[in-house]
């Protein structure tokens, strides 16, 4: 019986599109409402809020559970979400022209799914570079990804044999790394001149270096000390999102955030249906001090493709033309 209903509760939430949804129209409205030279800061804000609740998530969950039971964690998250939904309908101004939003289209038709595709392939100058950039953004999240997958079973295996609480405290510390860098790299890139794309090869690189420390580690000290190497790594996500938004007119944001959406939501699916049977069969096949660590070499070696597109972007950019859209609401900021 209650197997039914967390499927039934699990479709109804997927049938309704679940966070990738939230996701790309948070991300679709900031683009909207900020300028192009302030978009790759307030894109890393919001990863850096993604990131900090999920250290606050990681650090308090256990406890709550253990004194509160599971029905008052469900009853906290439907409260937020109800405050969200009386702040977006009484407060939230519409991003988007008024002779936009009375255009009576149909949600489920032909038209409204068409250019969720049609902003990739249709011909505009630096279509490559979007193409390229989407390459980058799935690499960067499937890598991402490999540390919520393996986490659990990296620390649980000798020699680091943590417990649970332990687990709880370094991913909470990672992603508090992460969260402080995105927003603290971001805008000491912009103090220094270094565009989206150094920045992005910037954070690319940390991440390398992090999943690289965190393969070679065999104490919980250098575990930790992988968590110092990853805190720039939050900075590629949003200066490849804050590049690809420039590249799109103001009414494509939203159909160019929806594939970003969607694509996350799937690399976090593939990298669990990839990378937990490549672990298991190198811990429990190949022998070797460090084969446990072979699944995260793997993912800093694919990250270097994003290193190497980036630079040949920056290399070979066509200079467009095209003057950069202004935010769509010219009196006020939501998101400042």
């Amino acid at each position: 019986m209650f197997c039914f209903l967390f499927l039934t509760a699990s479709g109804i939430a997927g049938l309704s599109g679940y966070y990738p949804t939230v996701t790309l129209a948070i991300l679709a409205y900031v683009a909207d409402t900020s300028k192009p030279q302030s978009r790759a800061l307030k894109l890393g804000i919001l990863e850096a809020i993604t990131f900090i609740c999920g250290t606050i998530v990681q650090f308090i969950s256990g406890m709550w559970i253990k004194s509160h039971g599971y029905e008052s964690v469900y009853l906290v998250i439907l409260t937020a979400h109800l405050l969200n939904l009386l702040y977006i309908v009484i407060f939230l101004p519409e991003s988007l022209p008024s002779e936009l939003t009375t255009q009576n289209t149909p949600i489920c038709s032909y038209d409204g799914i068409k250019p969720i595709f049609t902003v990739y392939l249709q011909k505009r100058v630096g279509r490559w570079v979007l193409l390229s950039l989407l390459v980058c953004a799935v690499l960067v999240y499937l890598t991402s990804f490999i540390l919520q997958t393996l986490l659990v079973l990296y620390g649980k295996k000798a020699p680091l044999c943590w417990e649970e609480s332990l687990i709880g405290y370094f991913s909470g510390t990672l992603l508090l790394s992460k969260a402080v860098g995105a927003v603290v790299g971001i805008a000491l890139c912009s103090r220094l001149g270094i565009s989206n794309f150094g920045a992005t090869q910037l954070g690319t690189i940390f991440l390398i270096g992090s999943l690289v420390m965190i393969g070679f580690s065999r104490s919980t000290l250098e575990m930790f000390l992988g968590t110092i190497l990853s805190f720039f790594s939050g900075v590629s996500q949003p200066c490849i999102r804050a590049e690809m938004s420039k590249l799109v007119n103001k009414e494509e944001q939203g159909a160019l955030f929806a594939i970003l959406a969607s694509l996350e939501s799937l690399c976090n699916f593939s990298s669990q249906l990839i990378f937990i049977p490549l672990y298991t069969w190198t811990v429990t096949k190949l022998k070797g001090e460090y084969v446990g660590g072979i699944t995260f070499f793997i993912n800093a070696s694919l990250l270097l493709i994003p290193v190497v597109l980036i630079g040949i972007i920056q290399c070979h950019k066509p200079q467009s033309k095209r003057k950069e859209f202004s935010p769509l609401l010219d009196n006020e900021n939501p998101v400042s």
